[in-house]
């Protein structure tokens, strides 16, 4: 229970702020009637008399024995009102705090006191990589990947302008129709002559079957690649689709828990609103007192009957 509700009747029966402000107030203009009362206060009378004249003129009267004797009734009405108006000022501030804390009270304040846990934020988990991919497959499948990349490496580069097997079929096709070539002037000229020395038809069975080979290895591999492609993109939807329900289930838990927290403000502040401060039974007396002062003022020249005390001061 928090030690600020103290002040407050559980009743709803009591005082408001605005009401606990001015009895206050008119507290203190009692405490400065009786303060000003006692500052006035002597003990011994004052009379003027003119030379040689027999009149005498009293200034002022000293305080009598029954005066004397209520100097500790009037002690302890200032000392009640000045405890009447601590209590009242402290309990005003105390609804203050209570209305201050409960509109500042954040969010995980809240989920703590109401034993709420926050979820949390959901994370994107990480999608398939192709390492990732290719590291998950068997044995088999993994050498099987590399022996078509290579093959089709190995090939590919052969066969493809600027392959040693390429350039080589290209240059005996040249020789082919150009079997000859001089070189030199003169005497010093040299012929040259070009003999096929492998039948060119199996050069092109070779070329074609190797050309053959090397689109079924590319072929092959492009199928794993579009198995691995394929497996990556599925991989990052589901990571995506995944993020984005878990997402939507945590923003909607988050709201229903925002929506508690705005309701438990709104009905705390309500209930501390309408808060009444009760009056200890030790204070009733001069609360009570206090209260006449407000509905009906005195001068200083007017007595009043003491509730506790029963003199007329």
């Amino acid at each position: 229970m928090d030690k600020d509700l103290i002040f407050f009747s559980a009743e709803g029966k009591g005082l408001t702020s605005t009401s606990a402000n001015h009895v206050a107030n008119m507290a203190k203009e009692m405490i400065r009637t009786l303060e000003a009362r006692l500052a006035a206060m002597v003990f011994y009378s004052t009379e003027v008399s003119l030379i040689g004249s027999g009149s005498v003129n009293v200034l002022r009267n000293g305080a009598d024995a029954d005066d004397v004797k209520n100097l500790s009734a009037i002690m302890h009405r200032v000392a009640e009102a000045k405890s009447l108006i601590a209590w009242l000022r402290e309990a005003i501030k105390a609804k203050d705090r209570l209305m201050r804390r409960t509109e500042d009270l954040s969010l995980e304040e809240f989920a703590k006191l109401e034993g709420i846990k926050i979820p949390e934020v959901p994370v994107m988990e990480s999608a398939l990589t192709e390492d990732e991919y290719y590291g998950s497959l068997s044995l088999e499948e993994r050498n099987r990947y590399y022996e078509l990349e290579t093959l089709a490496a190995v090939i590919g580069k052969e066969i493809h302008p600027g392959g040693h097997f390429a350039d080589a079929r290209d240059d005996l096709a040249r020789r082919t129709q150009n079997p000859r070539s001089v070189e030199g002037d003169g005497r010093d000229t040299l012929i040259y002559s070009y003999e096929p020395s492998v039948d060119a038809g199996l050069i092109e069975s070779v070329y074609f079957h190797l050309q053959k080979q090397y689109r079924e290895a590319q072929a092959k591999l492009n199928s794993m690649k579009y198995e691995c492609e394929k497996a990556v993109t599925d991989s990052k939807v589901k990571v995506r689709t995944d993020y984005t329900n878990a997402l939507e289930k945590w923003n909607g838990e988050m709201q229903a828990i925002r929506s508690r927290h705005a309701e438990y403000i709104r009905k705390k502040v309500r209930e501390y609103g309408g808060l009444k401060i009760l009056i200890p039974d030790t204070l009733d007396n001069i609360y009570q007192e206090v209260s006449r002062l407000g509905k009906n003022r005195i001068t200083d020249e007017q007595k009043v009957d003491h509730p506790i005390r029963g003199h007329y001061l």
